[in-house]
């Protein structure tokens, strides 16, 4: 394993995210830290960025003609 940096544990187990981490994996104030373990019991950690309502616009192509009560009646079919 290559380590990049070490960080300190502080008060309220707050840490800070080391430059080297933040530059090489472009992580920003946007960016979401998914904690989590793998099968072996070793600590995963993946960043990814929010999602945000931009990023859902358009997902869904609309043609705009269905109602919203007839989108509605669709979930429950």
């Amino acid at each position: 394993m290559e380590v990049l940096a070490n960080t300190k544990v502080y008060n309220n187990y707050q840490t800070a995210i080391p430059k080297e981490m933040r530059e090489k994996f472009n992580i920003d104030k946007e960016t979401v830290i998914e904690w989590g373990v793998n099968d072996d019991g070793t600590p995963r950690i993946n960043f990814r960025k929010k999602v945000t309502v931009d990023d859902v616009l358009g997902m869904i192509d609309d043609d705009g003609t269905e109602s919203s009560v007839e989108l509605k009646r669709s979930i429950y079919e």
